[in-house]
This record gives C-alpha cells, structure tokens and sequence, in this order.
C-alpha cells in the first residue's frame, strides 16, 4: 500500500508523532500536538522526536501480522520460525501451516506486513533526510541524525530484499505518483543498502551512553553491511559461485569484530550468559541492533508474547502455548562433548534424551524436566501440566520455548519488555566463519570465529574439519545459536536448501510415563511438509501488483 501510505505520512506523522513535551522551556514553544510541517524542520528537537518514531515503529519478530496488517489481534500468533523445520505454531489459524505445505498465496499477511511496514520506515527517512538541511543547529549532531536515517533506510531495504529480492528503490519522499515504478534489481538494491550503510557508518559513534541506547551506531552499519554482502554471496544471488563475493562478505564482517575482543577495542563481544543474552539489556555488550521495548509502554501491537509462551497450568500469565520448537531443532543440539546426536560414539540415549547436552538446548527449548516460572516443572508426558488432550494449547511437539522468555516477568497484558534484537556480535562471528571458509577454506580465523561462540557455551572447539565438513558445522552452528530469531528462514533459502530440509517430516518427541515412574520416549512424525523452490523468495503482496501496473510478480506465483 505505498500510494496510500504516502499520502498519509507528510501531515498525519508530524502531527501525531510529535505530540508530547519538550526539554524547552514550556512557555517559549507551541503546544507540539499543534505541530505544523514549517514548524517540525526549524527545530533539531522535534527532528529527533520524529526519528525516534522512525526507532518506534520498525517491525520486530514479536508482532508479525500473520493475518495482515488490518488484523492487529494476531501479531505474533505466528513467527517466521513456525514456517521452518526448527517450529511448529500451535494455532490452527496461524498462516505458518498454509506455507508449510507448499502454498503461499500473494495475500499472505507476512508478505503484506514486512512490505507496508518497511516501505513505511523508509518514507519516514526520505522525508528527513530530505529536510533536515533546512534545519538550524548544530553540524554533527545534523549530520549524526542523517547517519542513523541512512542506516534506518537501509535496514529496511535490507528486509525487503531478503523477502522478495529487487524491489523499487525510492529515495525521495515525492508524490504518491512517483511511487509507481518498477522494480530494481537486486544488485541495484545491495549498491544502495551498502552505500547507505557506509554514509551512515562514516557519521555513527560506535557507542553511545546508555541515555541513547538503541539508536544506529558505526558497528550496527557495519554489521548490516556484512549481513547484506553475505547473502549477495550465498548460492540464491551468486549464481556464478564467485569467491570473490564471500571475500568481500568475509573482510565487511571482520572490519565489524574489529569493535569486539582484544585485539578490537572491546566496545563488543559476547554477553557471558547465552539466555540473559535476550534478557538484559545494560551492560549487555552482545547488541548491536534491537527495538527496544520498556514498560508500561509496551502495546498489544508490539505483539503479545503470552502467546509463544508455553500453557503451564498455575503460572497464571496468560500463555497462548503458541510456539513449538520441534524435534528436529533439538535432534540438532551437540552433545557435551561436540559430537552430533547422531555420533555412534556421542555417548546419546534417546530415551534419556536431554542429558549431557549443549547447555544453549536447555536454555532455549523447554522440554521434560525443565524448571520454568514459579519453579514449575515441565510435564510434557502423556497426562502431564504441559499435554493434555482436553486443551487446545497443550504443546504439538511436546516442546516449549524457553529463549527470549524473560521467567521473572508474568501477565498477558505485557510484563516481558525484553527487546527483539536484529544484530548481535554472535551473528557477525558466524557471518565471518561461514564467508571466509567458502573464500579461502578453513584457516584458523575460521575457527577462531566460530570458537568463540562454542565456547561461550562450553561447547569443545573445532579443528582439523575439511571446507565442506566445516560448511556443515558452521550452518549447524548457525541454526542452534541464533535459533527463533528469523535467521533459519532466510539461511536456507539463500542456500538453496529448501528442498532438502524444509521437505523432511517435522517430528515431536511422544513420552509415557511407565508404573515404575521412569519414561518412554518415542519421535514420531507430527507432519509432512511441502518446499518449492520458487518459494526461496516471497510473493509481493497482490494488493501492491493491483496497485501498480509496473511491478512484476516473483515466479511461481
């Protein structure tokens, strides 16, 4: 909906965005709810007010509209990790299970949403970066506001692009009309992002204090530039397998870790705990990136979290039981001792499955055994306080979620206000070990990177692994670290894996519990799912083909 969109942003915006106080003397300002356009762009202050709205209103992995953005009731009914092998959604109205089973129709809310919402974002930074100039005040703070709209624009584009490759580049904020054009090419698309991240980056401090936590920093454009030139290099968009690409993806990630550990100036780096990693947020060195949430502001449209939380009886917050990590994700966890499951040697025993496992398991999937709110144990046998057969929102899988669930926080109306991070420093190390091992092999900067995250967990480092093998444990790594954070949608994509992966049966973990008070544990197939590989990419929301002649549909649909 970018025409009607535009129409709306250059009077309703700055009138609405604006209302509130300001840190100037009461009686030598207007009343800000009366806010004129002439009025917003004579006055730094209430520039920065209107960029904070740009901060307020990015989409975040809390609130996906999974039935479109006119049915605000189901942000966060479903997430993007429900549409992979790692999650099932336990609504059975959740848009996630059309997809699953090889259709996605042009309507699809996801489509609509992450289309809207980020062409939202970046009209709002055409508009500023458009008009700030004109601004009186000081130079460095101007060009400081300019560096974290570029970046804000960027990070959008650099969503839509992941969605649905090339889209239209629109740089200014001009008329309703302007906005009908044709798609640009995905390259045209990455030259952009980049050149932005670097304008940006050229006028960020890499740090701010912590009375500005959230806003766009030198790394955070690092990083996004990084994100955006390994995806330009995986399979999807390198279609001529060029090396020279993954280089280039390996040296923007490694300029990022120059911020991290000694030798970097330590202004980054891995937060000590792995679950308080999505949980605290002073002091928390992991975040380059998040929307950022605080209480008592955080709004039913910021997405409901009760609704991923697991249903256990006499915890009282709310929980919808939607989201449901599957067997498969947790059949994907290390042993202690480094070696996969499925190791003759690992020492696993499937029917004493989560013994002697990598520590991030335990604290991001709940599962048998596990301690949760309260000091409730979760019961997910046959009968338990997490499966019963009479409620709707017993667990499909048999599974939980445990990461990103802040269990010191209760209600349904919003206690959690943890924040939905979009880079942190663990991606940027994974970034590096994946793109400087398909440019040069596995050197020991590879396994340095990768190292460094196992490590955190106690996993044992890697050593002696050929390119491919190492391939193979760096996607593995991938999936486990930066599990329900949107990333496993997009990575299988890009490596063209879908048909492999999304293809094979979702299974969930079946436990009775005998006379004796011991456990059976069975793996059946919960469900078949479908992958075409034309679905690498999304639809662009019919809505937007119907409205403008000039776009071009992605194929297959």
């Amino acid at each position: 909906m970018i025409v009607n969109k535009l129409k709306q942003f250059a009077s309703l915006l700055l009138v609405v965005v604006l209302a509130g106080s300001c840190k100037k003397d009461l009686l030598d300002i207007k009343p800000s709810d009366a806010l004129s356009d002439a009025d917003v762009w004579t006055d730094l202050q209430y520039v920065n007010r209107f960029l904070n709205n740009i901060y307020g209103t990015l989409p975040s992995g809390f609130a996906r509209a999974d039935q479109g953005v006119a049915n605000g009731w189901a942000r966060g009914m479903s997430a993007f990790a429900m549409a992979t092998d790692d999650a099932e959604a336990n609504n059975l109205a959740a848009s996630t299970h059309t997809l699953n089973q090889g259709v996605i129709p042009t309507t699809w809310g996801y489509s609509e949403d992450m289309w809207n919402q980020h062409y939202a974002i970046i009209r709002k930074c055409n508009i500023l970066l458009g008009r700030i100039d004109e601004v009186p005040g000081e130079a460095t703070l101007k060009a400081r506001m300019k560096g974290e709209a570029q970046f804000l624009r960027a990070f959008a584009y650099e969503e839509l692009i992941k969605c649905f490759g090339g889209v239209p580049l629109i740089l200014t904020a001009g008329t309703p009309d302007e906005a009908i054009v044709a798609r640009n090419s995905y390259e045209e698309c990455v030259t952009q992002i980049i050149a932005d991240c670097d304008a940006a980056a050229a006028n960020l401090s890499a740090t701010y204090p912590a009375s500005e936590m959230g806003r766009a920093t030198k790394v955070a454009a690092l990083s996004l530039k990084a994100r955006v030139l390994l995806y330009r290099a995986s399979p999807l968009n390198n279609t001529s397998s060029s090396a020279a690409l993954w280089k280039q993806a390996a040296d923007a990630a490694k300029a990022v870790m120059a911020f991290g550990p000694a030798p970097g100036s330590g202004d980054y780096g891995l937060h000590p705990d792995y679950y308080k990693t999505f949980i605290d947020k002073v002091g928390n060195k992991e975040i380059i990136f998040a929307r950022k949430f605080q209480n008592p502001n955080v709004q039913p449209s910021d997405g409901a979290r009760a609704k991923w939380y697991m249903s256990v009886p006499g915890v009282g917050d709310g929980a919808w039981g939607s989201f449901s990590p599957t067997q498969n994700l947790v059949d994907a966890y290390e042993m202690k001792n480094g070696k996969p499951i499925s190791d003759p040697s690992s020492g696993y025993n499937p029917q004493d499955p989560y013994k002697d496992r990598d520590s991030r398991l335990d604290k991001s999937v709940l599962h048998q055994g596990s301690k949760y709110k309260m000091g409730v144990i979760i019961e997910t046998y046959r009968g338990g306080n997490t499966n019963n057969s009479n409620r709707l929102d017993s667990s499909k899988t048999g599974y939980g979620l445990l990461k990103m669930v802040d269990t010191s926080k209760y209600g349904a109306a919003g206690g959690a206000d943890n924040d939905w991070i979009f880079i942190r420093y663990a991606e940027v190390l994974l970034n590096y070990a994946e793109a400087q091992n398909e440019a040069v092999g596995p050197d020991a900067s590879v396994y340095d990177a990768i190292n460094q995250v196992r490590a955190r967990s106690g996993q044992p480092a890697l050593f002696g692994l050929s390119q491919a093998d190492l391939r193979e444990r760096i996607r593995n790594e991938r999936r486990v670290e930066l599990s329900f954070e949107e990333h496993r949608f997009f990575d299988v994509r890009r490596w063209k894996l879908g048909s492999a992966l999304f293809e094979e049966p979702i299974r969930k973990v079946s436990i009775t519990r005998n006379p004796d008070g011991t456990f059976s544990y069975a793996y059946p197939v919960w469900e078949d799912r479908t992958f075409k590989d034309f679905q690498n990419l999304m639809p662009i929301p019919q809505s937007e083909i119907d409205r403008n002649a000039q776009l071009v549909q992605n194929p297959g649909y």
